[in-house]
């Protein structure tokens, strides 16, 4: 079932509209219908962010694992549960004053990961 709604947009974006869907043959409510769909998928994949997991030694640092969380909307509290979760995994967390890099790292065309460092096992 379908339901209406009424919505403004720029003499652009209806131009570029009318020339897509005539193009491509295509209603313009199927476009924007599609399109809603894409942006509720993108925001709902930005909830979760990928947590890598990183041992640092001496003289070396060695990605270990990853895993995914979900990601709150304040990104210091996002390292900080991500800390959590890594220690609940059984690591030696190495906290940022003690020679550790525990943070949120963007990455270019969007989103990012929260590296957190750990301390080498005793094996």
């Amino acid at each position: 079932m379908y339901e209406s709604i009424h919505v403004r947009i720029t003499k652009e974006q209806y131009e570029w509209l009318r020339q897509y869907c005539y193009e491509n043959r295509v209603a313009k409510a199927e476009v924007i219908r599609q399109a809603l769909e894409m942006f509720r998928e993108a925001k709902e994949a930005k909830m979760k962010v990928k947590v890598v997991v990183i041992e640092a030694g001496l003289d070396y640092m060695d990605r270990l694992e990853s895993f995914e969380m979900e990601l709150p909307e304040d990104k210091d509290q996002a390292v900080a549960e991500a800390i959590e979760a890594v220690k609940a995994r059984g690591y030696i967390v190495l906290s940022n004053d003690r020679g550790g890099c525990n943070a949120y790292c963007s990455v270019s065309g969007g989103g990012g990961y929260i590296a957190v460092t750990v301390a080498p096992s005793a094996e």
